[in-house]
């Protein structure tokens, strides 16, 4: 009796060894799955750093080449081109035939831009 015991103990202890055994192979398949799936969404992520990364650097070009135009010597340019258009317009507002010599004249030359164009032309 005491044989048989040990016999059912025995079998015992293998079924219970093959169902953990069984169990490992199990859990083993899952955790091979749930790897291959965060392999393939980190392998998306990358790929969609990668992209980011390089968004950005076209960004930091371009982005490095609007910080070099100056932004003054533009306002001088646009201010420069309002007064000729300015001068333009006084001069055919002007009447000519009531024009007496060179004082007038005087009143014409616009001294400030002339100025300006030759202190843009020395920068």
């Amino acid at each position: 009796m005491i044989e048989f015991g040990y016999i059912l103990i025995i079998i015992f202890e293998l079924i219970i060894a093959s169902a953990v055994i069984f169990g490992l192979i199990n859990l083993e398949k899952k955790v091979k799955n749930c790897l291959c799936n965060i392999n393939a969404q980190a392998d998306d992520m990358l790929c969609t750093i990668k992209n980011v990364h390089l968004n950005l650097k076209n960004f930091n070009k371009r982005f490095s080449g609007i910080k070099k135009i100056d932004i003054k010597k533009i306002k001088q340019t646009v201010l420069l081109i309002l007064d000729i258009v300015n001068f333009i317009l006084l001069i055919r507002s002007m009447d000519f035939k009531n024009l007496k010599k060179a004082k007038n004249l005087k009143k014409l030359i616009p001294f400030g831009l002339i100025k300006k164009l030759i202190f843009s032309f020395k920068k």
